[in-house]
């Protein structure tokens, strides 16, 4: 091999051992810190220690130091040194805190002080904490926070927008459930956008959660009754299936508490008993029953009677002529235009009247009975009030008991009807009017004769059982004997007290014992 080749391979081979001894060579491992003893927490590498407690850090570097060099460990922030361990030429040690300074707390750095002066090896290889303080500032210290649940590194652990000192301390949440009561509403939004209790579910206690108000129904959370209509947003939702933010759902005039709770009406039906008349019409207009379509049984729907007839819908005889008004109609009479006095009456009115004056004058005798009325005496009365006749006009009286009068001289030949007929039309108006019935109980009477037998006062669900008429009724009838003085309702909460007039109970007594 000539010189000039020689010196070529060896120049390439020098080369090649440079190169290799450049990738071959041992790359110098990163400095670190490891914290021996017992900690808090590690973190992002960086061990949390209590300021009371030892500390034994085991360091090693990222290449041997000198003799001369020693590991010191102190405040990140600044150039005080906590304390040191000597290198001995080596590249591991152990520095050990027996106690740590007063003052001292927060991030420590692990350096190396040598002759080319302090080169930091680990940043914040330790935080150093006291029990008390609050790393987080969260108003829960460090120790609460260690042992609790909460995070001591993070102010606000359920991420709702209230600090965990603030939760436990001032609203009793729970700092680690951001919607601590479960209903659907963060506890942030609960205390500071709708002013509810976040830890209760339904805070006004109407059988709707807070969250479904807000989110679903448009209720107010806070105010159990949102439309102010007497029924809780819960019972219109779950029960009623009513508007809870409309207080007449129906639009018929009553409110929804009115229908369910003094009416018994439909609160999701203007016209309850379909007959044409609203039920607000009928309550506080016409004064009939919005639960029956024909309030006086006489055939007609209460909504023809007004709307189409003009007959009275509370009155099945309107014009008192003794046929109802429906059969008026059907025979094609004026229902609310009596007949002229002396006009032949056809034999169905006839029979209609003489019927109407038998039930009204046995209804007077049962009425006056009930009064504690008793028969008059007659001649076979031992007159002990335990016998005599019935209550009878007196023309039938004095009919009855003429001299030589009896009953097969009264009877008429079935040939001499039709020759009387015409005189007995032209007497029926004068006998009519000669002749007196007792009346029977109107509805207010009624009332009178019951609260006198219960000694001047009772409830008024009792009268709704005495007579059997409906609540709204007997709540239409109750009213309008109180504006005209009759009887005095006293409300007791939910219930109604009814008494006659000098019978209310004074502040001494119950409102149930009776007068003495």
């Amino acid at each position: 091999m000539s010189p000039p080749a020689l010196r070529s391979v060896l120049s390439f081979a020098a080369a090649a051992l440079v190169l290799f001894g450049a990738v071959g060579a041992p790359v110098a491992a990163a400095p670190e810190a490891t914290v021996t003893s017992q900690s808090v927490a590690t973190i992002d590498g960086t061990a949390y220690v209590w300021q009371s407690s030892q500390t034994d850090l085991r360091v090693r570097t990222d290449r041997p130091l000198s003799s001369s060099a020693s590991v010191c460990i102190g405040p990140a922030d600044g150039n005080r040194t906590v304390t040191c361990a000597p290198a001995n030429g080596g590249a591991n040690l152990t520095i050990s805190v027996q106690n740590w300074p007063d003052g001292v707390t927060g991030a420590q750095d692990v350096f190396v002080n040598g002759t080319d002066g302090r080169r930091t090896l680990v940043e914040s290889a330790v935080f150093v904490m006291t029990k008390d303080g609050d790393v987080d500032g969260d108003g829960l210290s460090n120790a609460e926070e260690v042992s609790g649940e909460t995070g001591f590194k993070n102010a606000d652990t359920d991420d709702d927008g209230l600090d965990d000192g603030a939760e436990v301390n001032t609203h009793g949440t729970d700092p680690t459930s951001a919607d601590t009561d479960s209903d659907g509403l963060d506890d942030t939004a609960e205390i500071r956008t709708y002013e509810t209790n976040p830890t209760k579910s339904d805070t006004d206690g109407d059988g709707l959660d807070d969250g479904p108000e807000i989110n679903q129904y448009s209720t107010s959370p806070s105010e159990a009754d949102s439309d102010g209509d007497g029924l809780d947003d819960g019972e219109e939702v779950n029960t009623y299936g009513t508007n809870p933010n409309k207080a007449d759902t129906d639009g018929d005039g009553l409110s929804d508490g009115e229908e369910i709770n003094t009416y018994e009406t439909d609160p999701n039906k203007a016209d309850t008993d379909e007959d044409n008349l609203d039920d607000a019409a009928e309550v506080n207009t016409y004064e009939t029953n919005p639960n029956k379509a024909d309030t006086d049984g006489d055939g007609l729907n209460d909504g023809a009677e007004v709307n189409v007839h003009g007959t009275d819908p509370n009155s099945a005889d309107t014009d008192g002529d003794g046929t109802s008004d429906r059969v008026e109609i059907e025979n094609g009479s004026d229902p609310g235009e009596a007949p002229e006095p002396g006009a032949p009456v056809s034999s169905g009115a006839g029979l209609a009247f003489v019927g109407t004056v038998v039930l009204a004058a046995g209804g007077g005798y049962f009425w006056w009975r009930r009064r504690g009325g008793a028969a008059p005496a007659t001649e076979s009365d031992d007159g002990d009030g335990t016998g005599g006749a019935a209550i009878v006009p007196s023309q039938l009286a004095d009919r009855s008991e003429a001299p030589g009068t009896t009953a097969e001289s009264t009877a008429e030949p079935a040939g001499a009807e039709g020759a009387n007929a015409a005189e007995s039309a032209d007497s029926a108006t004068e006998r009519e009017e000669s002749e007196q019935y007792d009346e029977p109980l109107t509805r207010e009477d009624e009332v009178i004769v019951i609260l006198e037998e219960a000694g001047g006062r009772l409830e008024q669900s009792a009268i709704v059982s005495e007579t059997g008429w409906s609540k709204a009724t007997v709540s239409r009838v109750l009213s309008s004997m109180a504006d005209e003085g009759r009887i005095t309702k006293i409300s007791l909460g939910r219930r109604n007290l009814i008494t006659l007039p000098g019978n209310e109970p004074d502040g001494a007594r119950s409102p149930f014992e009776k007068p003495s």
